[in-house]
C-alpha cells in the first residue's frame, strides 16, 4: 500500500474523512471539506458532482488509485470519493502523493499548504486569546481609548 493510501486510512480512523460521493458533497457545501479526493475510475457523474461541490475553492485531487484500492484503505469494498476535513492532514496526503508522483500534485499541494498555514495561524491566535483571557490581559476600554488617541 502506498504512503498516501495509508494516510487516507489514518484520516478515516481519526474521523477526518467523509466517505462517499453524497457525504463528500455535503461536507463541501457545508464548508467542512478541505480537499476532495476521487478514485481514478470514478464515474463521470461522480466526478462532475464532486467538481461542482468543490467550486468554492476546495481543491480536487484525482487519485491514481482505483475505487477498490481506495476502498481497501478505508476498510470498505469500494469508494469513489472522499472529503478530507482537516487542512493539515489534506496537506500531508498531497505531500505523499507528490513524493510518489513528482509534478502531478504540485498545484493542489501549494493550495493546501496555504490553507494549512492559515488554519495553524488561526489556532495559534485562538490559543493566545484564551491565555490572555485566563490571565486577565484583555483590552479594557481605557487601553482602547489610549491606543486610538495616542
Amino acid at each position: 500500500m502506498s504512503r498516501a493510501l495509508g494516510m487516507i486510512g489514518m484520516a478515516r480512523k481519526a474521523g477526518m474523512l467523509e466517505i462517499g460521493e453524497e457525504q463528500s458533497s455535503i461536507a463541501a457545501h457545508s464548508r467542512k471539506a478541505r480537499a476532495l479526493l476521487t478514485a481514478s475510475d470514478a464515474a463521470e457523474n461522480t466526478l462532475r458532482r464532486i467538481k461542482a461541490a468543490g467550486k468554492a475553492g476546495i481543491p480536487h485531487i484525482a487519485l491514481p488509485y482505483t475505487k477498490e484500492e481506495l476502498g481497501s484503505a478505508l476498510g470498505v469494498r469500494a469508494c469513489a470519493a472522499v472529503a478530507v476535513t482537516d487542512a493539515g492532514l489534506a496537506k500531508n496526503i498531497a505531500e505523499k502523493l507528490e513524493s510518489e508522483m513528482p509534478g502531478r500534485f504540485t498545484e493542489a499541494l501549494e493550495t493546501l499548504s496555504k490553507k494549512s498555514e492559515k488554519t495553524d495561524q488561526q489556532k495559534r491566535e485562538a490559543r493566545a486569546h484564551e491565555r490572555n483571557l485566563k490571565s486577565g490581559k484583555h483590552a479594557s476600554s481605557k487601553q482602547i481609548g489610549r491606543n486610538t488617541n495616542g
